[in-house]
């Protein structure tokens, strides 16, 4: 809802205004952004001293955000990575994605409703033909995973999919 956007956006306010993170709505979900390269050194998958500050911040506000699942979701350049750590941009998004998600579990955010995945390079957010295109697609987005029994029509689709 609108108001939940707006408590959210209000909680991080310190870290948006810092330019750490920002706040966004992409096909009715919603998203904390962090650019990667704040949080992490090229190629590497260990956060920052700084991207560990901002993660443990991020961690203690979705603590708040009671029942909501987060998903933890690493995204890269179109730049290949092949080395014995990471074979591809895969393992590296994943890799990253695996960090934050430590972190915030480390936080106290409940590890039952917290997930890692990786999508490379597959959804970029801006060109990867200039310096500036490739910063903005490397980054880390923690989707609040929407609740489905909140939808219209909702006790109709369990019954369509045999839910108990």
């Amino acid at each position: 809802s609108l108001e939940s956007y707006r408590d959210l956006v209000s909680k991080f306010k310190s870290l948006i205004d810092a330019g750490t993170l920002r706040v966004k709505v992409v096909d009715g979900l919603m998203i904390v952004e962090l650019a990667t390269d704040i949080l992490f050194a090229p190629g590497k998958d260990s956060l920052s001293k700084e991207g560990r500050t901002a993660i443990k911040e991020v961690g203690l506000v979705l603590q708040g955000v009671e029942g909501r699942p987060v998903q933890v979701a690493g995204h890269t350049d179109n730049v290949p990575i092949k080395n014995a750590r990471f074979p591809s941009n895969w393992h590296l998004g994943a890799g990253r994605a695996i960090a934050v998600t430590r972190v915030l579990v480390a936080s106290g955010l409940d590890p039952e409703r917290v997930s890692a995945s990786s999508y490379a390079d597959t959804r970029p957010t801006d060109t990867n033909r200039t310096k500036e295109g490739r910063a903005r697609n490397r980054r880390i987005e923690i989707v609040l995973v929407p609740d489905l029994s909140l939808l219209p029509g909702f006790s109709e689709l369990n019954d369509l999919a045999g839910s108990p």
